[in-house]
C-alpha cells in the first residue's frame, strides 16, 4: 500500500494518478484488509487532498462491486442513495419513494450507517424506526422487492469491505472517495437514478462516472442537505445525465405555483413523527409545508423518469396517492413481508446451524 501512498500523495515529488490498474490494486488491497487502518486513512486523506481522477473513481467502484452480495437486476427500478451524513430535516425521499412504489415503479433505496449520530439521520435507521426489518440477505430482499417493488439495501451488509474500513472512516471523519463510491454502488443494476449533492464539484465528480455506467436516466440534485429532495423556499440546480451527454437546469418550484419554507432541522422522534402522518394520509394544516415537499418531489419524479405526461400530471397524480393513503398501504405490507423474509433468514441458520 505504501506504492499507492507515496504515488498519490500531497505536494511531493513524484506524485501523480493512479493507472485504473494501480487504482484497482489499492481498491483490493483495502478491501481485502491487506492495508493497516493508518494506511488505508494515509491514502483516503492523500486522495482528498489532491483529488481523484475518473479512473482511479472507476477502479475502486468495480473493485468494491466485487466484493458485494450477488443481487439479481432490476434494470427498471429508480436507485436512490441517501447522502453520507446523513438527514438533518424530514426526509422527503422516503414518502415519494412509497408514492412512487404504489403505482408500480420499483424503488431502491441504499446507504450506510452514519459515523455521527450529530451529522443527521441515515435511512437505515429511520426506516427501522418505521417498524421495517432492513438488514436482510439478497435473497430475502429479492423476495420482497419481487412483491412490492421497494426495497433498502444496508451498503455495509451488501459490500462487507464497507463494514471493515468504517473504524477508519470515522476517525478521518471527513468526506473521502469511498463516500462516492457507496453512492455509486447501484446494487441493482438499475436503469434511473436520483442522487444527492452538497456541490458543484461532486456533480462534476459523479457526472463523469454516470456517463459511462450504462444507466438510461440520472438526475444529479443540489437539494436540501446534500440530499435529493428538492426544497420549495428556492430554485435547485440539476443535472440529467444520459448515455448520449448531459444538461443542465434550475427548478424553481414558483414556476408550478409551489412555495414554501425551508424543512425545519429536527430529530429522529420528530423526522418519524412526520413520517407517519403523512405516510398516513393526514392533511393537519401544521403539516402542510412537509406534505406539499412530499407532492413536488413526486410530482418531478414521476415525469422525469416517464411515469406521467406532465409535471402538472405528476403532481396532481402524487396529492391523490397521499390522500388515498397508498404509501401508507403499501408501508403496512412492506413492515409484514420484511419481517417473515427475517424470520426466514433465521430460520434457516438455525437449521443450517
Amino acid at each position: 500500500m505504501k506504492e499507492w501512498i507515496k504515488a498519490v500523495g500531497n505536494r511531493k515529488p513524484g506524485t501523480r494518478n493512479l493507472s485504473y490498474d494501480e487504482a484497482v490494486a489499492a481498491a483490493h488491497a483495502i478491501a481485502r484488509g491487506d492495508s493497516t487502518d493508518a494506511q488505508t486513512a494515509a491514502f483516503l486523506m492523500a486522495m482528498r487532498m489532491r483529488g481523484e481522477s475518473e479512473e482511479e473513481m472507476t477502479g475502486f467502484i468495480d473493485v468494491f462491486r466485487k466484493y458485494s452480495l450477488p443481487y439479481r437486476s432490476f434494470s427498471h427500478s429508480l436507485n436512490s442513495a441517501g447522502p453520507h451524513n446523513g438527514r438533518l430535516c424530514f426526509p422527503v425521499t422516503i414518502p415519494v419513494s412509497l408514492l412512487l412504489a404504489s403505482v408500480g415503479f420499483p424503488q431502491v433505496l441504499h446507504g450506510g450507517e452514519l459515523f455521527s449520530p450529530r451529522t443527521g439521520q441515515s435511512l437505515k435507521s429511520l426506516l427501522e424506526g418505521l417498524g421495517l426489518q432492513v438488514v436482510l440477505g439478497a435473497r430475502e430482499w429479492e423476495a420482497v422487492f419481487l412483491q412490492l417493488g421497494i426495497g433498502f439495501i444496508w451498503t455495509e451488509l451488501m459490500c462487507p469491505p464497507f463494514g471493515r474500513v468504517r473504524p477508519v472512516r470515522e476517525q478521518v471523519g471527513l468526506w473521502t472517495l469511498l463516500d462516492t463510491v457507496e453512492q455509486a454502488m447501484n446494487p441493482v443494476h438499475s436503469q434511473y437514478i436520483v442522487l444527492g449533492v452538497r456541490h458543484k464539484t461532486a456533480m462534476e465528480r459523479l457526472l463523469k462516472l454516470l456517463r459511462k455506467s450504462g444507466v438510461e436516466t440520472a438526475y444529479l440534485i443540489q437539494g436540501i442537505e446534500g440530499t435529493e429532495d428538492l426544497p420549495l423556499h428556492k430554485s435547485s440546480s440539476i443535472r440529467k445525465v444520459t448515455p448520449w451527454g448531459d444538461e443542465a437546469t434550475t427548478i424553481d418550484p414558483g414556476t408550478f405555483g409551489f412555495h414554501g419554507a425551508p424543512l425545519e432541522k429536527c430529530g429522529k422522534e420528530r423526522q418519524l413523527e412526520l413520517l407517519e402522518r403523512i405516510i398516513q394520509g393526514e392533511e393537519a394544516p401544521e403539516l402542510h409545508n412537509e406534505r406539499e415537499h412530499v407532492v413536488f418531489n413526486a410530482g418531478l419524479r414521476l415525469y422525469w423518469f416517464d411515469k406521467v405526461g406532465s409535471y402538472e400530471e405528476g403532481f396532481q397524480l402524487a396529492r391523490s396517492l397521499l390522500q388515498r393513503k397508498e404509501a401508507y398501504k403499501l408501508l403496512v405490507k412492506w413492515r409484514e413481508l420484511s419481517g417473515i423474509g427475517q424470520s426466514r433468514k433465521l430460520s434457516r441458520k438455525k437449521m443450517s446451524g
